[in-house]
């Protein structure tokens, strides 16, 4: 697919340089500290304003407050990374927990977004003691023309070769009417990019050349739906009526907050427990919240892909040890949340479910995908009368298993007498790549009776596995292991590292790269962290269940295999929370190169 630019004609750098005193904040009193705009983007009657603020002084400081003063009217319907206060033509932003503190020559970042009339003429960005420029008019351009994701005819089992971004074409037509369904909602429409993420994304080295892209949005908590009270994001319907705004016919989403969430491990545990009635929480407070939001006929002619509950079922086949998992096991549990999730989006016509069935790295393993087809087959079928099937399944959602292995295309192959899967990389899992096993994957469902037509979706925002490390050919090793290390394009140190590994920005979404695949989409946006990285760490506001978990510290070993570390980056940010040396990585490492 395309990319979707969001146009960025104007850019600005209007500087208040001054002494910055915010009364909310005594501890700032006179720190030096600039605002600035780095993005200004009106289109017809809507805006969009991202904003720097740079710690100019000698000292560090511990928080920040900046006021945007707009001439005409702020109207403002939305921003992130802040907390927000509106006042006729005044919005004032101040920092958060996470990113107030500021060493010298720092910077921390927020947007907003907006409405307008007529003429949009640029606010003046400014401390609380500061005077900005006169601001001119800026005429309103015409809005981006967006292009339309290819239709891959289905190819021969090569790699597949990435649509690059180019010139942008006429739009696609309209989706269709309301309520007729189609076999693949990902072919033939715009897909809808998510301005909050792009925004951070065009402000980071490198970044301007996938932030045009689609990312999935992430519902990973019930505050998540309304947007969060400390402005660090948009909520449900903001998304929706800015997939409108775009012209897009295809919004995707990740449904992530069930009871005992993220059971054997703790970056992402979630807000509800089984045991102080989260089953019911989830029901009333989440799946019907997003269930009433989606049936709006406001949306009614856009596709909705929804990915269902990440990681979750494959945690009832290999990880029944942990006693949260024993819990989400029984009455209440996962089974129960995904199938009345299931059951609910599919009275809704176009929304299209796909459920996660983790990666090959997880559930390759014989005993593994036996068990998983049994469990998660049962799970998603027979949902009852006049509820629409899944769509189908989403594979490596937020990791880092690659597509193919190019140079390790058979399992079987006898090197020093040993079978390749045999290597201590594989352990004798036969799958090394996703697309053998989600076709696997795809073939058993269909074989237990699902339609025919299910598909599939594999997440490669992050599994390219480029740059200098990514080998150009086949080892000449007769060591079974090094034969292996040396043709693997997956560099993690162990195939269960999963947090903040030194990935790379993979194949681009596109429809139908091959046949009964939807799909590769980016589910896990470029940037925001897996898990925070300190043992001793704050609590995230937004979601204080999160923790620690030592797969994301870099000293120390791997969970899986004490003999190798985690591979995990430094410095992490609690999961979801943007994370620029992460998003750098994966840039310089992306594979096809951007």
């Amino acid at each position: 697919m395309k990319p979707t630019v969001l146009k960025r004609p104007v850019q600005r750098a209007l500087q208040c340089f001054g002494f910055c005193a915010a009364l909310s904040l005594p501890a700032l009193s006179y720190a030096n500290y600039t605002c600035e705009l780095t993005n200004v983007n009106p289109w017809n009657n809507g805006y969009q304003i991202d904003v720097q603020v740079t710690n100019n002084g000698s000292s560090a400081i511990t928080g920040w407050e900046v006021t945007l003063e707009f001439p005409n009217g702020a109207d403002r319907t939305g921003g992130w990374n802040a907390n927000f206060t509106d006042s006729g033509n005044r919005v004032s932003a101040s920092s958060l927990s996470w990113n107030g503190n500021l060493s010298p020559g720092s910077s921390a970042y927020f947007g907003i977004i907006g409405n307008h009339s007529g003429d949009f003429i640029e606010p003046i960005c400014s401390g609380s003691d500061d005077v900005g420029p006169t601001p001119t008019p800026t005429p309103t351009p015409t809005p981006p023309v967006t292009p339309t994701p290819p239709i891959s005819p289905t190819p021969n089992p090569t790699t597949p070769t990435p649509t690059p971004p180019g010139s942008t074409p006429t739009p696609p037509p309209p989706t269709g009417a309301p309520g007729v369904r189609v076999d693949n909602p990902f072919a033939g429409v715009q897909w809808y990019v998510d301005p909050i993420w792009s925004a951070k994304a065009s402000a980071e080295p490198g970044g301007d050349a996938i932030a045009g892209y689609s990312t999935a949005v992430w519902m990973d908590r019930i505050g998540a739906i309304e947007g969060p009270s400390d402005g660090d994001g948009m909520g449900l319907r903001d998304h929706l009526n800015e997939a409108v705004a775009q012209g897009a016919g295809l919004f995707t989403f990740v449904v992530y907050d069930l009871p005992n969430r993220d059971c054997a491990a703790l970056a992402s545990n979630g807000e509800l427990r089984i045991s102080e009635g989260g089953f019911e929480r989830y029901k009333n407070e989440y799946i019907n919240e997003i269930a009433q939001i989606l049936s709006d006929a406001a949306y009614e002619t856009m596709r909705i892909a929804a990915v269902i509950e990440v990681d979750s079922l494959p945690n009832l086949v290999t990880n029944l040890n942990e006693p949260d998992c024993q819990e989400a096991n029984g009455p209440g549990g996962y089974v129960d949340g995904i199938r009345y999730a299931l059951q609910e989006l599919g009275k809704i016509d176009n929304v299209y479910s796909y459920v996660d069935i983790a990666h090959s790295g997880w559930l390759g393993w014989s005993n593994n995908f036996s068990a998983s087809v049994q469990l998660i087959g049962d799970a998603v079928s027979n949902l009852g009368n006049g509820i629409n099937d899944i769509a189908g399944f989403v594979s490596n959602s937020a990791n880092y298993t690659p597509v193919e292995e190019p140079y390790l295309s058979n399992p079987d192959l006898q090197v020093g007498g040993m079978q390749v899967k045999s290597a201590d990389f594989y352990e004798f899992n036969p799958y090394f790549e996703e697309l053998k096993f989600v076709t696997d994957w795809r073939n058993a469902m269909i074989a237990r009776g699902l339609p025919s037509n299910i598909g599939m979706l594999i997440d490669t925002g992050r599994n390219g596995w480029g740059g200098s490390g990514r080998p150009s050919g086949v080892s000449s090793s007769t060591n079974i292991n090094n034969y292996v290390n040396e043709s693997r394009i997956d560099r993690r140190s162990h195939r269960g590292n999963w947090c903040n590994q030194a990935g790379g920005v993979g194949y681009r979404p596109q429809a139908s790269p091959y046949a009964g695949i939807d799909a590769y989409v980016w589910v896990k946006p470029q940037g925001e962290s897996d898990g925070i990285s300190d043992p001793n760490f704050e609590i995230d506001p937004n979601d204080p269940a999160k923790q620690h978990d030592p797969m994301c510290n870099p000293n120390e070993p791997s969970r899986y295999d004490p003999s190798v570390t985690t591979g995990a980056l430094d410095n992490a940010p609690h999961a979801g929370r943007w994370y620029p040396e992460a998003f750098q990585v994966l840039i310089e490492n992306a594979y096809p190169p951007l």
